[in-house]
C-alpha cells in the first residue's frame, strides 16, 4: 500500500501551556508535533490490496519528560463512515472499532520514546472513496487527566495521489488572522471539472463552502459570523480534498 501523508499543524492557544509533560514527534520526520495539530492521511486506492480497504496508519514517538503512567484514547468524530473502523496502538494494539477506545495506563520511563499509532481501514475501499473520517487521539498522564495532548487525524481513501495534485493545483489564503473576509488566490490545472473551497472547524465539521469558477482567480469568503478560533480550509477538486491549510479568525 502506498501511504500519502499531508500534515497540517493547527495550534490552539488553549493547548499551549498544557501537556508539557509529554513530547510527541512524527515518526517519519522527527518533527515535533504541536498540541492540537491536525493531520490528513490519504490512501491511494489504486495501490490497495484487492477489494479490501487496505490499512492506513500514522505513527508518532511519545516521550515522557518524567516517569509516569500514560493513557491513550481514540474518539471518532461524527459522522462515522459506514463500513470502516479505526483503532490505536500504544504499548498494545486495540481491536478495530467504530467507537471510542481507551488503553490502560502504560508505564513510561523519562526520556524513552514509545510508539503511538492511529489506524483506519475500510471493508471495501471502493464504497468509501473520498469520504473523510475525522478521529481525535488523546494522550495524558494518568495522574493528571486534565492535561491532555490532542492530535486530530482525518483519514481518506482517494484514487488521486496527493503529491501529483499538489504539483498541479495551488491555493493560498489571506489575511490570517482574518476578521471579516478571507481571500483565496487559486490556480488550477486544466483537468479540473469542479472545484470548491471548504472551511472546517477543529472538529472536522464543514462550516462554509464556496464553488470556484474558472481555472484561476480570487475568491472572497465572509467569515465574520464564525466564532473566533482556528479553522482549516481545503481545496476540493472533482469531489476530492487535495490541499489543505489553516486560517485564524479573530
Amino acid at each position: 500500500m502506498k501511504k500519502l501523508l499531508l500534515s497540517l499543524t493547527m495550534v490552539l492557544a488553549m493547548f499551549a501551556a498544557s501537556a508539557q509533560n509529554i513530547t510527541v514527534t512524527e515518526k517519519e520526520t522527527g518533527n515535533v508535533v504541536e498540541n492540537g495539530a491536525t493531520y490528513f492521511v490519504f490512501g491511494d486506492g489504486s495501490e490497495l490490496w484487492g477489494e479490501i480497504g487496505g490499512e492506513m496508519q500514522i505513527e508518532f514517538d511519545v516521550t515522557a519528560n518524567e516517569n509516569m503512567r500514560v493513557v491513550a484514547k481514540k474518539t471518532p468524530n461524527d459522522p462515522i463512515v459506514e463500513g470502516t473502523s479505526t483503532w490505536l496502538c500504544f504499548g498494545q494494539c486495540l481491536a478495530p472499532s467504530t467507537g471510542v477506545q481507551e488503553t490502560n495506563p502504560e508505564e513510561m520511563t523519562a526520556g524513552s520514546p514509545m510508539l503511538f499509532s492511529g489506524h483506519y481501514m475500510a471493508d471495501d475501499y471502493t464504497t468509501v472513496l473520498s469520504k473523510e473520517q475525522s478521529v481525535t487521539f488523546e494522550l495524558w498522564n494518568a495522574a493528571n487527566p486534565d492535561e491532555k495532548f490532542v492530535i486530530n487525524v482525518i483519514f481518506k481513501y482517494s484514487l488521486t495521489g496527493v503529491e501529483e495534485v499538489a504539483a498541479q493545483n495551488g491555493i493560498s489564503a489571506y489575511p490570517t488572522p482574518a476578521t471579516d473576509v478571507v481571500n483565496f488566490d487559486y490556480d488550477l490545472s486544466g483537468s479540473v471539472n469542479s472545484a470548491a473551497v471548504v472551511i472546517y472547524n477543529m472538529a472536522g465539521q464543514e462550516v462554509m463552502r464556496s464553488e470556484l469558477n474558472g481555472v484561476s482567480g480570487k475568491l472572497s469568503m465572509n467569515v465574520g459570523d464564525l466564532s473566533e478560533g482556528v479553522y482549516f480550509y481545503s481545496l476540493v477538486i472533482n469531489g476530492k480534498t487535495e490541499k489543505s491549510s489553516k486560517i485564524i479568525v479573530k
